[in-house]
């Protein structure tokens, strides 16, 4: 099984052999996000965003949010998409890198929907996770062009096709609640801020 993981990775433009440990940073998020969900709907309404508790400083909310879930369909879908991105990056960028797109993705991704949306309430992750695959594919472009070339292609032609159409009815239905797509969109563009960041400090770096 690991020589055919390999010999795919090698296809594909990555190396997909990997380690246990590298699965830290999600069983951390994994299992907090469980605890909330155990604790029941009073710990989902003090965590998840609200926008006029935000307003009037209950910070927290912020990152909570992207740790709250409508369900356990919900939690299902987030943690299966996230344990799959996480695994396709393990080996081309370092657990610290990861963190720190992740959390720069969890943080901004909800700021942007404070700012620019009205939105009453939002629970989930997904639109970090789609902050955290278009940066994966950034980060890692050099190590797995063909791969993250299609990954960065599908991701955009997806926002883009669900701002403008209903694609994702079947999703609401199984979570139970409404998908927020413009999360989505406002994960993907915190990812392309991070990644700028990113490039341009290596560049500075390489001037020093």
């Amino acid at each position: 099984m690991k020589q055919q993981l390999t010999s795919l990775g090698k296809f594909i433009g990555l190396n997909l052999d990997f380690k246990p440990r590298e699965f830290i940073l999600i069983g951390i998020i994994a299992l907090v996000a469980t605890i909330i969900m155990l604790l029941g709907d009073q710990a989902i309404h003090l965590l998840r965003y609200q926008h006029k508790e935000v307003s009037e400083g209950e910070l927290w909310r912020l990152v909570t949010a992207n740790f709250t879930h409508s369900g356990w369909n919900h939690w299902l879908l987030n943690f299966t998409g996230l344990v799959l991105i996480d695994y396709l990056f393990q080996p081309v960028i370092s657990q610290s890198q990861r963190t720190r797109l992740l959390v720069f993705c969890i943080v901004l991704n909800t700021v942007f929907l404070h700012l620019f949306m009205q939105l009453s309430w939002y629970v989930g992750l997904s639109g970090a996770l789609h902050g955290y695959l278009i940066g994966g594919a950034l980060l890692s472009w050099s190590k797995a062009k063909m791969m993250n070339t299609v990954i960065v292609t599908v991701v955009t032609i997806k926002l883009v096709a669900e701002l403008g159409w209903e694609i994702n009815r079947s999703t609401a239905e199984f979570i139970g609640a409404n998908v927020v797509e413009e999360a989505h969109l406002a994960g993907s563009v915190a990812a392309l801020i991070y990644a700028l960041i990113f490039y341009i400090g290596q560049k500075i770096k390489k001037g020093a």
